[in-house]
């Protein structure tokens, strides 16, 4: 049984997921997530609560997903993630 307005993922009644529920189904830290926030700010983009709170929706979870795939199985380096992200979203907007 789950607490009302909040999924069994952890999301909140709006959809969005805290660090913390990010940090367990991405496995990473949340000194990971910081970092890559940083790193990848051009595709990763959390929303912020009105105290300044991160929260993140699908689109950022499917991307935080995607840049571990890239890292941890393809064994591409943060440069190297970078450059597939930015050539893919260029040609999506051709």
């Amino acid at each position: 049984m789950h607490k009302q307005g909040c999924a069994m993922d952890g999301r909140n009644g709006n959809g969005f997921l805290k660090v913390r529920d990010v940090c367990e189904l991405v496995g990473i830290s949340p000194h990971t997530l910081r970092y890559w926030e940083k790193e990848f700010s051009e595709h990763l983009q959390p929303a912020r609560t009105t105290g300044g709170h991160r929260m993140y929706d699908d689109h950022n979870l499917r991307k935080l997903l995607e840049i571990k795939h890239l890292l941890k199985d393809k064994y591409l380096t943060i440069r190297g993630v970078k450059v597939f992200l930015s050539e893919r979203e260029s040609s999506v907007r051709r």
